[in-house]
């Protein structure tokens, strides 16, 4: 009986971990991603490891997005089920760009441009490679190495 009981909560056990293993995909990479990442399922998950973590910036490469300390040491990686979501938002400012750059606007300004005012629009990230007022700041963002905030 006691048998019977083992086995039965190992293969729960086993299941369970399939099971998670599925939703934690990473088809997408085309290298092993390492196990020491953190591993981001949603959008919510990788701004909490942007604000864990405020010196870090979003890389896309190898099919999907590595969030990357400012030596390039990766951090977090996003899953499959994020990396759809990250696709949309860079289509949408590449979008915001385009039309910005079509109605003749100047995207890129010095901060001796920035009036007192604007400044609240500008990226909170410290290390920002936007230092000046961002066309696609939001009040939750991600710092991206495409100079580019989501």
């Amino acid at each position: 009986m006691a048998l019977k009981s083992i086995l039965g909560r190992l293969t729960l056990l086993f299941l369970l971990a399939c099971t998670s293993s599925a939703a934690m995909s990473f088809t997408r990479y085309s290298k092993p991603v390492p196990e020491r990442l953190i591993v981001c399922e949603t959008r919510e998950q990788m701004n909490q490891a942007v604000r864990d973590r405020p010196e870090t910036v979003l890389h896309d490469e190898d099919g999907g997005y590595y969030l990357k300390d400012m030596n390039g040491v990766a951090v977090a990686v996003a899953a499959d089920s994020l990396c759809s979501e990250l696709d949309n938002s860079f289509a949408e400012a590449d979008a915001m760009i385009a039309q910005s750059q079509l109605k003749g606007e100047d995207q890129v300004e010095t901060d001796d441009d920035l009036d007192t005012t604007a400044g609240a629009n500008a990226c909170a990230h410290r290390r920002c490679f936007n230092s000046v007022i961002c066309i696609t700041y939001r009040d939750y963002h991600i710092c991206s190495s495409r100079h580019i905030c989501i």
